[in-house]
């Protein structure tokens, strides 16, 4: 299949290299697959170290990831369109795990796996709770959810669905309104735990880590409005984590 793989970037000079790098050392045929970067108005040199390498780089002025991803679903060439973040380093055969779903036809998008390598308490903690999260998706067949640290999509169904709400400036949820939406539709989303990006920037510090749930927090709450049966239940919320 023919896969485009998209990276919104803002300020990420030091960790945008090892997530090219990762890229461009896939176990997937490369002249199957492009990589996009939107740079979202960076002012740090992220530009400089984007453009050392064979990928395809894009500007635009600061407007979020949101816009910057369905840029570059615009731009992109492949039925395949893959997602995952600047601050985060994809395993060797990441490519070929997130596209193997897609085989059958059915599979519109695919959910992969947060890793990290960082040592701190907090940080630990923090993958504690995806690891609970993927415990759960493993029982399920079909998901209501895809992170778009590691996330795949059919292009046709993504556009068709419009693809990210810009009503969502921070990449906070939006990915959860989305999912949220093509589950309404019946489109089937599955979970594959072998798709692993490792993420370089869990939250290192307690007071750093509660800043993030908070937001978390507010902007699940706005898409709850959107879709309040999802309060109830859905494949990837502990409900401990409701509260």
């Amino acid at each position: 299949m023919k896969v485009s793989v998209i990276v919104p970037a803002y300020n990420a000079r030091k960790t945008i290299g090892q997530c090219i790098e990762a890229l461009l050392s896939q176990k997937y045929q490369r002249e199957n697959y492009e990589m996009i970067v939107i740079d979202d108005g960076s002012t740090d040199g992220t530009a400089d170290v984007v453009k050392a390498y064979p990928v395809k780089y894009l500007y635009q002025k600061n407007q979020g990831p949101v816009t910057a991803r369905n840029v570059g679903v615009r731009e992109a060439q492949g039925e395949i369109i893959l997602f995952t973040d600047s601050d985060c380093v994809p395993s060797d055969n990441w490519i070929a795990e997130m596209v193997k779903p897609f085989e059958d036809k059915e599979v519109v998008a695919v959910k992969g796996a947060y890793k990290t390598r960082q040592k701190s308490m907090t940080a630990r903690f923090a993958q504690l709770e995806f690891e609970e999260r993927f415990e759960m998706l493993k029982k399920t067949e079909s998901i209501d959810m895809v992170d778009t640290y590691s996330a795949g999509y059919r292009k046709e169904i993504f556009l068709q669905m419009g693809g990210f709400d810009p009503y969502f400036p921070v990449a906070n949820n939006e990915d959860t309104e989305l999912s949220y939406r093509m589950s309404k539709h019946g489109y089937k989303m599955v979970f594959n735990p072998d798709a692993i990006v490792y993420h370089l920037n869990h939250p290192s510090s307690i007071r750093r880590y509660a800043r993030l749930k908070f937001w978390r927090g507010y902007w699940r709450t706005i898409v709850y409005k959107r879709f309040p049966d999802k309060m109830i239940k859905d494949t990837y919320t502990l409900q401990t984590l409701k509260l």
